[in-house]
Order: structure tokens, then sequence, then C-alpha cells
């Protein structure tokens, strides 16, 4: 993982200092590009996208915010408990949402969601931990078609052979071979693993780069401007470029998942690497969902204001290297090699997975 990701581009890109902050989602139009902050020297500050409908960016004091708009109820909800928490990446702000959602602050409904959701949660983690121990197992030589033949198995001597040649095979500790695997389990979390027809459910980061991937390829419509054009065609480029990152990330993350006895036996260099690569995925892809709605939007929208309107999404893309820069580049030679990881390490899962599911159908 560590070798991958530190190579060409992405070794570039994510060595430069990149836009710090987390879209906060509130529900006021003129705040649905707002950021939260942590400036060094002024603290928590609200970065406005877009605040004046012309790709204007505006600053101001985190705790002043509530001075510029009328905010909802869930709005001042939201800016209190981001500004209380400090909130200043996404996987903050998310954490903020969550604990608003389950203290009823969001509403009945909100609570409910949230609660089956940490539910859903912990229990496909679980099954991720599940996958990777076996996926471990069968690259050290276990049978696994031996072991979940029968549920019996996993208590039988067929179990201790596996384990005793799993933790020969990786020269640690069976304890620590567990510990490793469950934090990898969490860490993984906001990606998930691929799999065939999406059994081990993706994280939603890896969902959210195939929502890019899925526009940039979607909003070539014919629109009668020509500026409009030119501008809708900067947007789906940028669009491509972020999928192309994002999916030389992941297909980095599913190599280590791929490679995992390597992975295991190298963690204490490997975890800081993924935590990393995960951290800047989702800044990277963080204000996306917001940009995607501005262009449908316009294009919803009447045909004489969308050159003007199309330009004004341009100005607040998040700046990236070139498109044309990221095909010469190994990590990303692009979609093929992607494409083989994914598939190699889809296979293997879901093959695990059937013979969890054909256990799990056994045992009841």
């Amino acid at each position: 993982m560590a070798r991958w990701v530190g190579t060409g581009i992405i070794r570039n890109w994510f060595a430069q200092n990149r836009t710090c902050g987390a879209v906060v989602p509130f529900e006021d139009p003129a705040l649905r590009m707002a950021r939260a902050c942590d400036d060094e020297h002024d603290g928590l500050i609200a970065v406005l996208r877009d605040f004046a409908n012309n790709g204007t960016a505006y600053i101001v004091p985190w705790a002043s915010l509530p001075l510029m708009v009328t905010m909802t109820d869930r709005d001042l909800a939201l800016h209190e408990a981001v500004g209380a928490r400090k909130a200043s990446t996404p996987a903050q702000v998310r954490a903020v949402i969550s604990d608003l959602a389950l203290s009823g602050a969001l509403g009945t409904d909100a609570k409910v969601r949230e609660s089956e959701r940490i539910g859903v949660e912990q229990s496909r983690r679980a099954d991720v931990e599940l996958v990777l121990i076996l996926h471990l197992m069968d690259r050290c030589g276990a049978v696994l078609t031996t072991l979940l033949a029968d549920p019996t198995h996993w208590r039988d001597v067929h179990a201790t052979s596996a384990v005793t040649a799993t933790v020969a095979a990786m020269g640690i500790g069976r304890q620590i071979i567990a510990k490793r695997i469950a934090e990898f389990a969490t860490v993984l979390t906001p990606v998930g693993l691929v799999a065939a027809d999406e059994m081990l459910h993706p994280g939603w980061l890896r969902v959210l780069h195939n929502e890019i991937d899925g526009f940039s390829r979607s909003i070539d419509v014919p629109l009668q401007s020509p500026d409009a054009r030119v501008h809708l065609t900067a947007i789906a480029e940028s669009a491509q470029t972020v999928a192309q990152l994002s999916g030389a990330v992941i297909s980095a993350i599913d190599y280590a998942v791929l490679d995992i006895g390597g992975t295991i036996r190298r963690w204490d260099a490997e975890l800081p690497v993924i935590t990393q690569a995960i951290d800047r995925l989702s800044f990277l892809l963080d204000e996306w969902p917001s940009l995607i709605k501005s262009v449908h939007d316009v294009l919803r929208g009447p045909p004489d204001e969308m050159a003007k309107q199309l330009q004004t999404v341009r100005t607040i893309l998040p700046r990236l290297p070139e498109a044309d820069s990221l095909h010469g580049d190994c990590t990303l030679d692009g979609d093929s090699k992607s494409l083989s990881i994914s598939c190699a390490l889809s296979a293997r899962l879901a093959t695990i997975w059937s013979f969890i599911r054909s256990s799990r159908s056994i045992n009841h």
C-alpha cells in the first residue's frame, strides 16, 4: 500500500497542501457550499463558496455565521454543534451529525434512521472483519471449503489447523493478527470492500466515487449555448479527474486488502499510510455532492441562464491536476490496472462471502 500510493501523481497530489475544511450540510441554499475550517490564526472559520451566487468566496468567523443568513432550527443546532466540537474534517462533521441525530435534535425520524444506520454499520464491520480473517487464512493455505462446509468445523481440528498454519505463515502471534485485522476492518469502514453485487456493502467514499464517475460520464448533454457547453465540458473534465484520482487511491486500498498477508505483517507501517489516504480521499470527494446538485439544478433551470450559472459553478471547482497529466502516470494507467485489482479482489471476496452465507444457512 505504501509503495503503491507513494509513486507518481498520487504521491505528488497527496504531498500538496490541499484546501482544508469540510462541507457542513446546512439546509439554507445560500450555505450549500459552506465549509468549516480550522484556521491557525483565527480558530474555526466558515468559508462560504458562491455565497452571493457569483462564485465569490467569503470568509467569516464561525461564530458570526448566523448573522449572514436566517438559519432554521436544524441549521442552528448543526452550527452550534460544529462550533463546540471544532469539527473541520469530513469525518468530524459526520460524527457531529450522527450525535445530533441520536440526541433527537434533528427530529424523531432522524434519530430512528441514525440508530438503524449505526446498527447496520456495526454488523457490516463484523462481516468485514470475518471476511478479512478468512481471506488471510485462505492466503496462508487454509482450505475454506473444508473449514466452512459445516458450522461445527469452526470449533474442531480443521479450525485449529487453519489458525496454526496462518500464525506460522505470518510469523506473528495469533492475538496480534486478530488485533490488526480488527483495526483494518475499522479503518476500511469509509471505503468498504469491493465485492460482486455489493454483497458486502461499499462504504460512503466508494459510493461517492462511483457517483462522481457516473456524473462525469452522464452530463454530456446537448446545449444550445456554446458558452454553456464549454463550461459544462470543463465541469465534466474536473469530475473525471476526481474520479481518476479517487479510483487510484481506492484501488491502492483494495490492493492492500488483496495483499492482506503483507499488509497485516507490515501493519505498523501500513496503518498510517492507509489512514492518511482515506482522510485525503474524504477531503477530495467531500464537496462534490453539492457541486453535482448545483449542476443538475442549473440544467433543469431556464436555458438563458445556463451559461452564466455553469460558469459560476466552474469557478468554485476544487483545484486539481490537469486531466491530461494523469494519463502518463503508472499509478493511473488507468482504468485497466484499477479494474484488474478490483476484479481479482471481488472474485476472491465473493467466494469467501458465499462460503460464509452457506455456513450461516446451515447453522440456522
